[in-house]
């Protein structure tokens, strides 16, 4: 195997600071990490050129144009920075954009595709909302192409004129990144007080010509407020392509705060916005949320990324514990292993460990 793709894990997070427009933030991330994102396209060789050739021809070419053209009216910015992430580390642009595509190859309604060709792989988010006590933690957990291939990059935006349907001119944001992809997909936090984590959920139905959820993420990053965060996962006129959960934090410059999980479905046939499902962490309670859906009615894939098990619908019902490091811990108190948290057994002492859940090769304590 060459060096490039051994996946022993690196002791190594790279940071990036940048300021300037969209293309601008979006050139210096790839021209910065041109060699992380070469390596990750390298080692994820197999199901890249799979995606290529799906949305290079037919209906999924039909299905990308559809796609790109949407994204081009309501987040034109995005795609100038991802153009210029594209152009910094000298790749093509739908090189990047198809790792944003979900793997429909219509335009339009479609089962997911078997569990046989997704790995069983998902992340869990765990709130805190005590006084005294705020917490927003998250396990990322990726299939094996992306061990080493993460950064975390702190950007100011700043355009002369409002930028896409949300009409943002500036931003400051701080996020981790999956390689070649815009921010905001794993997790990240602005200087408005927002803060988010991400799950990837599995609707039956997903869309494609609709608005990918990586997007959606990203326009989060801009949110300065609950009603903002609500607003942009609606995208009322197009909505999502596939699902996620957003577990979202605002931390008012007034010293109020609030926590929200929105659970978000592609569009029912009759609509044209996300499906969105809130639900409130009131102060004195904790919520865990993995990859399934917890409080939205929808049909969910008959072999979701995480079992939904009651074990993992904490709702503050359950009493928190007290670790030995003084970190407040929850477990799924269940012995099935796809129903429990997470294991974090090669974690330095004084980090959280929680029970052992079924991971797949990538899995990050953050």
């Amino acid at each position: 195997m060459s060096p490039r793709l051994k996946f022993d894990r690196r002791s190594s997070l790279p940071v990036l600071y940048t300021r300037g427009t969209h293309y601008e933030v979006g050139f210096d991330i790839g021209r910065t990490f041109r060699g992380i994102i070469e390596d990750y396209l390298a080692a994820s060789k197999h199901s890249h050129d799979s995606l290529l050739k799906q949305f290079g021809e037919g209906d999924g070419k039909a299905a990308y144009d559809v796609t790109l053209e949407n994204l081009k009216t309501n987040f034109p910015q995005y795609i100038r920075e991802l153009q210029g992430i594209a152009d910094g580390a000298r790749v093509p642009f739908q090189h990047l954009m198809v790792l944003h595509l979900v793997t429909s190859l219509s335009p339009g309604q479609h089962d997911i595709f078997s569990s046989a060709t997704r790995p069983n792989l998902g992340c869990t988010s765990v709130s805190l909302n005590k006084d005294g006590e705020i917490l927003l933690g998250h396990t990322e957990d990726a299939e094996a192409e992306m061990l080493n291939h993460l950064y975390i990059v702190d950007a100011e935006i700043i355009e002369e004129e409002a930028q896409g349907r949300w009409g943002f001119k500036r931003e400051h944001f701080t996020a981790l990144c999956y390689a070649g992809e815009v921010p905001g997909f794993c997790m990240g936090y602005n200087r408005h007080g927002i803060a988010f984590s991400v799950n990837v959920l599995r609707p039956r139905h997903i869309f494609s010509g609709k608005t990918p959820r990586h997007f959606l993420c990203r326009a989060l990053l801009a949110a300065d407020s609950m009603a903002a965060a609500q607003r942009i996962l609606q995208d009322a006129g197009v909505g999502a392509a596939d699902g996620f959960s957003a577990n979202v934090i605002h931390l008012a410059k007034d010293g109020g705060r609030a926590f929200h999980n929105f659970e978000v479905a592609p569009p029912k046939a009759d609509s044209a916005e996300s499906q969105v499902s809130v639900h409130v962490v009131e102060r004195g309670q904790h919520f865990i949320h993995t990859n399934n859906y917890q409080h939205l009615k929808t049909e969910e894939h008959c072999e979701a990324l995480v079992d939904p098990r009651p074990g993992l619908h904490h709702d503050g019902a359950r009493p928190v514990r007290r670790s030995e490091a003084g970190v407040d811990l929850l477990d799924a108190e269940s012995e099935d292993r796809c129903a429990s948290l997470f294991s974090a057994d090669d974690l330095p002492m004084g980090r959280v460990k929680g029970r052992r859940q079924q991971r797949g090769p990538h899995s990050e304590m953050m």
